[in-house]
């Protein structure tokens, strides 16, 4: 990602989120000490993030304020209104991560317990006779918080009411569709049977690339106030499509960390997703090309929790092998070259801003954590 571009962006970022959570600190305090408790938890994992879905919809908004004439959409809101949306974008992510390190049994996130693990590890302190429940459903309350401080974010930032309500309906779509894609996902994990790789790039797209990429560049767009006119329906598709194949390829890139990857690049226990059993499509790709014994082997490593060092070297030798890199190295060229040609065909945006989603594509692709 271009640092000169992204940077300044992710400062801004930190400060909208430091500021409104120190007022939601106080407010929140008033109904028990619990509430400050939770925002400060929420706002120190928050901050260590990359902050790609708030920078995306400060880069949406850039690619859709001019218009085809040039000039600045008249009313727009401004950089501060950009930047409490993208703010907004960041604690909805922090309440997805949460409650999925709760289903994923994740231990620890970016580096650090997770949420449900320090309310786990203060329930055990405590004498608590079921810490491991206390910490999942105090960790199911701080996500919930952190969506619902989102959406006050969203409703109370300085944009006219017509444009709010468009991101607002957006965003509740969108999270509703992630919902459903990650029950999926959840039930996959827990089952044998095996799944299809159209139909996990499908669970991919909605749980992963509208939300993460699609949404937050269609939302900065909006705040742009484009006029209704061609330029806006193609710039929308553009940035639907171009986000769609960014996520799907930052999902793929996910699954070839998870196991290649070490803890300290992930975040996350090692062979984490394996011990889920999750079917991602990396694993499906194993399956097609393991022989029989090899693949008897695969489905009891998969879904293992004592899944060990020397399953996850086996699974790393089969991801290894000639024919698995090619599927995957073929899936991978085609996502980018529809994504590069969705960013050639925005009708909008300055160069900045377009080799700003082009270096988040190389971002994508290629990255380490």
């Amino acid at each position: 990602m271009q640092s000169a571009y992204f940077d300044p962006i992710r400062g801004r970022l930190v400060s909208a989120l430091q500021s409104f959570l120190r007022v939601k600190s106080a407010e929140l305090a008033r109904v028990n000490p619990m509430g400050a408790e939770a925002v400060r938890r929420l706002l120190e994992f928050s901050v260590r993030g990359k902050m790609m879905r708030g920078c995306l919809v400060h880069l949406g908004w850039e690619l859709a304020r001019t218009k085809a004439a040039g000039s600045p959409g008249d009313g727009a809101p401004g950089d501060a209104a950009v930047t409490t949306v993208g703010a907004a974008m960041e604690l909805f992510q922090s309440g997805l991560l949460v409650h999925d390190d709760i289903m994923d049994r994740d231990a620890v996130r970016r580096g650090q317990p997770s949420i449900f693990r320090q309310y786990e590890e203060e329930a055990e302190r405590d004498g608590s006779a079921d810490p491991a429940h206390v910490g999942q459903a105090l960790g199911i309350c701080a996500g919930d918080v952190a969506y619902f401080m989102a959406f006050e974010l969203l409703a109370g930032g300085d944009v006219p009411a017509a444009v709010a309500a468009r991101v607002l309906g957006l965003c509740a779509r969108e999270l509703s569709a992630v919902g459903v894609a990650q029950m999926q996902d959840v039930a996959w994990g827990a089952s044998a049977r095996p799944v299809g790789s159209q139909q996990i790039l499908a669970m991919y797209t909605w749980k992963t690339g509208r939300y993460s990429f699609s949404l937050p560049l269609l939302a900065g767009a909006a705040l742009a106030q484009g006029p209704a006119d061609r330029h806006a329906v193609q710039l929308a598709a553009g940035l639907e499509a171009c986000g769609e194949g960014l996520g799907v390829l930052f999902q793929l890139r996910d699954d070839e960390l998870g196991i290649f990857g070490t803890e300290e690049q992930t975040g996350k226990p090692l062979a984490s997703d394996l011990r889920e059993g999750k079917k991602t499509l990396l694993v499906s790709l194993l399956m097609e090309e393991s022989t029989p014994a090899e693949r008897r082997r695969l489905q009891d490593i998969l879904g293992n929790p004592g899944c060990t060092v020397e399953d996850l070297d086996f699974v790393r030798g089969l991801a290894g092998s000639a024919p698995v890199r090619r599927g995957m190295r073929a899936l991978v060229d085609d996502l980018t070259a529809r994504a590069e040609q969705a960013i050639r065909d925005l009708p909008t945006g300055s160069e900045e801003a377009r080799a700003a989603l082009r270096s988040l594509l190389d971002f994508t692709t290629a990255r380490s954590q």
